[in-house]
Protein backbone atom coordinates (compact mmCIF):
# COMPACT_ATOMS: atom_id res chain seq x y z
CA UNK A 1 0.00 0.00 0.00
CA UNK A 2 2.76 2.48 0.90
CA UNK A 3 4.57 1.65 -2.34
CA UNK A 4 1.38 2.32 -4.27
CA UNK A 5 0.93 5.66 -2.52
CA UNK A 6 4.52 6.56 -3.35
CA UNK A 7 3.77 5.91 -7.01
CA UNK A 8 0.72 8.15 -6.84
CA UNK A 9 2.74 10.95 -5.28
CA UNK A 10 5.37 10.62 -8.01
CA UNK A 11 2.62 10.71 -10.62
CA UNK A 12 1.36 14.02 -9.21
CA UNK A 13 4.82 15.48 -8.65
CA UNK A 14 4.78 17.58 -11.82
CA UNK A 15 1.89 19.73 -10.64
CA UNK A 16 2.48 23.28 -9.46
CA UNK A 17 2.88 23.68 -5.72
CA UNK A 18 0.18 25.21 -3.55
CA UNK A 19 0.93 24.31 0.04
CA UNK A 20 -2.68 23.90 1.14
CA UNK A 21 -3.23 21.57 -1.82
CA UNK A 22 -0.21 19.54 -0.76
CA UNK A 23 -1.74 19.25 2.70
CA UNK A 24 -5.06 18.18 1.15
CA UNK A 25 -3.29 15.51 -0.90
CA UNK A 26 -1.53 14.33 2.24
CA UNK A 27 -4.89 14.02 3.99
CA UNK A 28 -6.24 12.08 1.00
CA UNK A 29 -3.26 9.70 1.04
CA UNK A 30 -3.87 9.03 4.73
CA UNK A 31 -7.55 8.48 3.91
CA UNK A 32 -6.60 5.90 1.26
CA UNK A 33 -4.49 4.00 3.77
CA UNK A 34 -7.11 4.28 6.52
CA UNK A 35 -9.95 3.31 4.19
CA UNK A 36 -8.27 0.17 2.90
CA UNK A 37 -7.12 -0.77 6.39
CA UNK A 38 -10.71 -0.37 7.60
CA UNK A 39 -11.90 -2.69 4.82
CA UNK A 40 -9.50 -5.40 5.93
CA UNK A 41 -10.42 -4.85 9.58
CA UNK A 42 -14.13 -4.99 8.79
CA UNK A 43 -13.68 -8.27 6.93
CA UNK A 44 -12.02 -9.83 9.97
CA UNK A 45 -14.18 -8.30 12.69
CA UNK A 46 -17.17 -6.28 11.43
CA UNK A 47 -17.45 -3.09 13.43
CA UNK A 48 -19.40 0.14 13.08
CA UNK A 49 -16.25 2.25 13.47
CA UNK A 50 -14.63 0.51 10.50
CA UNK A 51 -17.76 1.03 8.40
CA UNK A 52 -17.83 4.74 9.26
CA UNK A 53 -14.14 5.04 8.36
CA UNK A 54 -14.81 3.37 5.00
CA UNK A 55 -17.74 5.68 4.26
CA UNK A 56 -15.76 8.76 5.23
CA UNK A 57 -12.54 7.92 3.39
CA UNK A 58 -14.02 6.59 0.17
CA UNK A 59 -16.43 9.50 -0.11
CA UNK A 60 -13.67 11.87 -1.19
CA UNK A 61 -10.10 10.56 -1.38
CA UNK A 62 -9.68 9.58 -5.05
CA UNK A 63 -11.93 12.34 -6.49
CA UNK A 64 -9.79 14.85 -4.60
CA UNK A 65 -6.65 13.73 -6.44
CA UNK A 66 -8.30 14.14 -9.83
CA UNK A 67 -9.96 17.46 -8.99
CA UNK A 68 -6.68 18.95 -7.78
CA UNK A 69 -4.88 17.61 -10.84
CA UNK A 70 -7.48 19.27 -13.05
CA UNK A 71 -6.96 22.56 -11.21
CA UNK A 72 -3.53 22.87 -12.80
CA UNK A 73 -4.43 21.62 -16.26
CA UNK A 74 -4.42 23.64 -19.47
CA UNK A 75 -6.46 21.36 -21.74
CA UNK A 76 -6.67 24.02 -24.43
CA UNK A 77 -2.98 23.41 -25.10
CA UNK A 78 -1.53 20.49 -27.05
CA UNK A 79 -1.29 17.20 -25.18
CA UNK A 80 2.33 16.57 -24.19
CA UNK A 81 2.68 12.90 -25.05
CA UNK A 82 6.29 12.50 -23.97
CA UNK A 83 5.92 14.24 -20.62
CA UNK A 84 2.61 12.59 -19.71
CA UNK A 85 3.88 9.15 -20.73
CA UNK A 86 7.08 9.56 -18.77
CA UNK A 87 5.41 10.80 -15.60
CA UNK A 88 2.42 8.44 -15.58
CA UNK A 89 2.97 5.41 -17.81
CA UNK A 90 6.67 5.02 -17.05
CA UNK A 91 5.98 5.38 -13.33
CA UNK A 92 3.38 2.63 -13.66
CA UNK A 93 5.82 0.40 -15.55
CA UNK A 94 8.61 0.91 -13.01
CA UNK A 95 6.28 0.25 -10.09
CA UNK A 96 4.89 -2.93 -11.64
CA UNK A 97 8.45 -4.08 -12.29
CA UNK A 98 9.14 -3.64 -8.58
CA UNK A 99 5.99 -5.63 -7.82
CA UNK A 100 7.16 -8.47 -10.08
CA UNK A 101 10.56 -8.51 -8.39
CA UNK A 102 8.85 -8.56 -5.01
CA UNK A 103 6.49 -11.45 -5.80
CA UNK A 104 9.39 -13.41 -7.28
CA UNK A 105 11.34 -12.97 -4.05
CA UNK A 106 8.31 -13.97 -1.97
CA UNK A 107 7.74 -17.06 -4.11
CA UNK A 108 11.37 -18.04 -3.60
CA UNK A 109 11.16 -17.57 0.17
CA UNK A 110 7.99 -19.67 0.35
CA UNK A 111 9.38 -22.34 -2.00
CA UNK A 112 6.62 -21.68 -4.52
CA UNK A 113 6.75 -21.53 -8.30
CA UNK A 114 8.46 -18.34 -9.43
CA UNK A 115 7.22 -18.90 -12.98
CA UNK A 116 3.61 -19.12 -11.80
CA UNK A 117 3.98 -16.02 -9.64
CA UNK A 118 5.49 -14.06 -12.53
CA UNK A 119 2.81 -15.25 -14.94
CA UNK A 120 -0.06 -14.43 -12.58
CA UNK A 121 1.19 -11.03 -11.53
CA UNK A 122 2.49 -10.27 -15.02
CA UNK A 123 -1.04 -10.66 -16.38
CA UNK A 124 -2.33 -8.53 -13.51
CA UNK A 125 0.17 -5.78 -14.29
CA UNK A 126 -0.64 -6.00 -17.99
CA UNK A 127 -4.36 -5.60 -17.34
CA UNK A 128 -3.83 -2.67 -14.97
CA UNK A 129 -7.06 -3.11 -13.04
CA UNK A 130 -7.64 -1.50 -9.66
CA UNK A 131 -9.70 -4.40 -8.34
CA UNK A 132 -10.68 -7.97 -9.13
CA UNK A 133 -13.59 -8.33 -11.56
CA UNK A 134 -15.38 -11.20 -13.28
CA UNK A 135 -16.00 -8.96 -16.30
CA UNK A 136 -12.41 -8.81 -17.57
CA UNK A 137 -11.61 -9.82 -21.16
CA UNK A 138 -9.43 -12.63 -19.86
CA UNK A 139 -9.02 -14.14 -16.39
CA UNK A 140 -7.08 -11.90 -14.02
CA UNK A 141 -6.43 -13.35 -10.60
CA UNK A 142 -5.30 -10.28 -8.69
CA UNK A 143 -5.61 -6.51 -8.67
CA UNK A 144 -2.68 -4.24 -9.36
CA UNK A 145 -3.67 -1.98 -6.47
CA UNK A 146 -3.66 1.79 -6.13
CA UNK A 147 -1.41 2.41 -9.13
CA UNK A 148 -4.45 1.97 -11.40
CA UNK A 149 -4.64 5.69 -10.65
CA UNK A 150 -1.65 6.39 -12.90
CA UNK A 151 -3.26 4.73 -15.92
CA UNK A 152 -6.63 6.35 -15.26
CA UNK A 153 -4.97 9.75 -14.89
CA UNK A 154 -3.24 9.33 -18.25
CA UNK A 155 -6.50 8.50 -20.05
CA UNK A 156 -8.43 11.23 -18.24
CA UNK A 157 -5.88 13.90 -19.12
CA UNK A 158 -5.73 12.73 -22.73
CA UNK A 159 -9.53 12.76 -23.05
CA UNK A 160 -9.92 16.18 -21.46
CA UNK A 161 -7.35 17.65 -23.84
CA UNK A 162 -9.37 16.20 -26.70
CA UNK A 163 -12.78 17.33 -25.41
CA UNK A 164 -11.55 20.85 -24.61
CA UNK A 165 -11.01 21.46 -28.30
CA UNK A 166 -14.58 20.47 -29.18
CA UNK A 167 -17.65 22.69 -28.91
CA UNK A 168 -19.84 22.03 -25.86
CA UNK A 169 -17.02 20.48 -23.84
CA UNK A 170 -19.26 19.88 -20.83
CA UNK A 171 -21.52 17.67 -22.94
CA UNK A 172 -18.64 15.48 -24.10
CA UNK A 173 -17.24 15.20 -20.58
CA UNK A 174 -20.65 14.17 -19.22
CA UNK A 175 -21.19 11.71 -22.07
CA UNK A 176 -17.76 10.21 -21.46
CA UNK A 177 -18.56 9.73 -17.77
CA UNK A 178 -21.90 8.09 -18.54
CA UNK A 179 -20.41 5.80 -21.18
CA UNK A 180 -17.55 4.76 -18.91
CA UNK A 181 -19.94 4.16 -16.02
CA UNK A 182 -22.54 2.16 -17.97
CA UNK A 183 -20.08 0.14 -20.04
CA UNK A 184 -18.26 -1.00 -16.90
CA UNK A 185 -21.46 -2.77 -15.84
CA UNK A 186 -20.98 -5.16 -18.78
CA UNK A 187 -17.24 -5.39 -19.39
CA UNK A 188 -14.09 -4.37 -17.55
CA UNK A 189 -11.59 -3.09 -20.10
CA UNK A 190 -7.83 -3.24 -19.47
CA UNK A 191 -5.52 -0.38 -18.51
CA UNK A 192 -8.19 1.33 -16.37
CA UNK A 193 -9.64 2.96 -19.48
CA UNK A 194 -13.17 3.18 -18.08
CA UNK A 195 -11.93 4.57 -14.79
CA UNK A 196 -10.17 7.27 -16.78
CA UNK A 197 -13.35 7.96 -18.75
CA UNK A 198 -15.22 8.69 -15.53
CA UNK A 199 -12.28 10.49 -13.94
CA UNK A 200 -12.25 13.05 -16.76
CA UNK A 201 -15.32 14.62 -15.14
CA UNK A 202 -13.39 15.26 -11.92
CA UNK A 203 -10.44 16.68 -13.85
CA UNK A 204 -12.84 19.00 -15.64
CA UNK A 205 -14.38 20.11 -12.35
CA UNK A 206 -10.92 21.03 -11.09
CA UNK A 207 -10.19 22.92 -14.30
CA UNK A 208 -13.47 24.86 -14.00
CA UNK A 209 -12.77 25.59 -10.33
CA UNK A 210 -9.54 27.32 -11.33
CA UNK A 211 -11.07 29.05 -14.36
CA UNK A 212 -13.96 30.55 -12.38
CA UNK A 213 -12.02 31.12 -9.14
CA UNK A 214 -14.31 28.92 -7.05
CA UNK A 215 -12.04 29.11 -4.00
CA UNK A 216 -12.09 32.89 -4.18
CA UNK A 217 -15.87 32.89 -4.36
CA UNK A 218 -16.08 30.57 -1.37
CA UNK A 219 -13.91 32.94 0.65
CA UNK A 220 -16.25 35.79 -0.19
CA UNK A 221 -19.36 33.70 0.56
CA UNK A 222 -18.41 31.57 3.60
CA UNK A 223 -21.88 30.02 3.82
CA UNK A 224 -20.81 27.78 0.93
CA UNK A 225 -18.55 25.94 3.39
CA UNK A 226 -21.60 25.13 5.52
CA UNK A 227 -23.57 23.89 2.52
CA UNK A 228 -20.63 21.76 1.36
CA UNK A 229 -20.21 20.26 4.82
CA UNK A 230 -23.91 19.37 5.04
CA UNK A 231 -23.85 17.72 1.61
CA UNK A 232 -20.73 15.78 2.55
CA UNK A 233 -22.30 14.59 5.81
CA UNK A 234 -25.40 13.43 3.94
CA UNK A 235 -23.18 11.58 1.47
CA UNK A 236 -21.22 9.86 4.24
CA UNK A 237 -24.35 8.92 6.20
CA UNK A 238 -26.07 7.62 3.05
CA UNK A 239 -22.90 6.00 1.71
CA UNK A 240 -23.73 3.10 -0.56
CA UNK A 241 -20.24 2.36 -1.83
CA UNK A 242 -17.83 4.18 -4.11
CA UNK A 243 -14.79 2.91 -5.97
CA UNK A 244 -13.38 4.93 -8.84
CA UNK A 245 -11.09 2.00 -9.60
CA UNK A 246 -14.14 -0.10 -10.51
CA UNK A 247 -16.42 2.75 -11.63
CA UNK A 248 -18.73 1.88 -8.76
CA UNK A 249 -20.55 4.95 -7.49
CA UNK A 250 -22.81 3.03 -5.15
CA UNK A 251 -26.55 3.11 -4.68
CA UNK A 252 -26.72 6.89 -5.11
CA UNK A 253 -24.29 7.78 -7.92
CA UNK A 254 -25.37 11.42 -8.23
CA UNK A 255 -25.03 11.95 -4.47
CA UNK A 256 -21.67 10.15 -4.56
CA UNK A 257 -20.31 12.54 -7.20
CA UNK A 258 -21.76 15.68 -5.61
CA UNK A 259 -20.71 14.50 -2.16
CA UNK A 260 -17.15 13.88 -3.33
CA UNK A 261 -17.04 17.44 -4.69
CA UNK A 262 -18.33 18.79 -1.37
CA UNK A 263 -15.90 16.60 0.56
CA UNK A 264 -12.99 17.81 -1.56
CA UNK A 265 -13.97 21.43 -0.93
CA UNK A 266 -14.17 20.79 2.82
CA UNK A 267 -10.79 19.06 2.91
CA UNK A 268 -9.24 21.96 1.00
CA UNK A 269 -10.80 24.35 3.52
CA UNK A 270 -9.35 22.37 6.43
CA UNK A 271 -5.99 22.30 4.64
CA UNK A 272 -6.04 26.07 4.17
CA UNK A 273 -6.83 26.47 7.86
CA UNK A 274 -3.95 24.18 8.86
CA UNK A 275 -1.62 26.02 6.51
CA UNK A 276 -2.62 29.36 8.01
CA UNK A 277 -2.38 28.16 11.62
CA UNK A 278 0.88 26.24 11.49
CA UNK A 279 2.75 27.25 8.33
CA UNK A 280 1.84 30.89 7.90
CA UNK A 281 -0.27 30.48 4.73
CA UNK A 282 0.80 31.24 1.18
CA UNK A 283 2.04 29.08 -1.69
CA UNK A 284 5.33 27.48 -2.49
Amino acid sequence: MLADMFAIVIGLWHMQRIRSFDIAKGIAILAVILGHSAIESNLCIPHRAAQVAISFCFSFHMPLFFILAGYFMHPERAFRWVKESRQLLCTYAVTTLCVLVGVTCMATLHHESRALALQTWGMTALYGNGDVSNLTLWPVGFRIGAIWFLLAMFWARLLLHFFAKLPHTVFWVAACFVFGYISSRYVCLPWSVQSGMCAVAFLYLGYLAKKYDVLGRVKRIPYIWVAALLIWIIDVVSFGGMSMAMNDYGLHPVLAVVGSMAGTLCVIGVSQLLDHMFLGGGAQ
